[in-house]
């Protein structure tokens, strides 16, 4: 079972939504400068919580997403090159909101640094329009992924 603490701030929230066989990571509000320490501290707690729990799979929502800095991605980055080199990886399916078009193009060059690893999935047309907006409610219903 998994631990994970998340991080709550006044405009960013990353929660464990979903401990089941495959736990479902929410990331919600603007991933800025104040969240990249505790963002990065959290990725390396859940990479070590997969690991030990030999889980194979863990989804990242984005849906309630609506910015993320660089080095923001950077710890995406980090996180997904350790998840690569660690042995026996696990996959990272990231569901994106269509409608925050900065997403896709933000996220593409992260499935190309692991395309084993990294899957790109959006958000279905309906739940899109309702997480573009900041009182969504987005569960992460899947419409058909770009790698799967």
């Amino acid at each position: 079972m998994l631990r994970l603490l998340g991080i709550r701030t006044e405009g960013f929230a990353l929660v464990l939504a979903d401990a089941g066989a495959v736990p479902v990571v929410r990331l919600s509000g603007n991933g800025d400068g104040e969240v990249v320490a505790p963002l990065d501290r959290t990725l390396k707690q859940l990479h070590d919580e997969l690991m030990d729990a030999s889980i194979r799979s863990v989804v990242v929502d984005l849906g309630e997403l609506y910015f993320m800095n660089s080095s923001c991605l950077k710890a995406f980055v980090s996180w997904i090159y350790k998840v690569r080199t660690s042995g026996k990886p696990y996959q990272i399916r990231i569901h994106y909101n269509p409608n925050q078009r900065w997403q896709q193009r933000g996220l593409e060059p992260l499935q190309r640094l692991a395309p084993a690893v990294v899957f790109l999935d959006e958000i279905g047309a309906s739940k899109a329009a309702a997480a573009s907006g900041p009182a969504s409610t987005a569960s992460g219903h899947v419409n058909g992924g770009r790698n799967g």
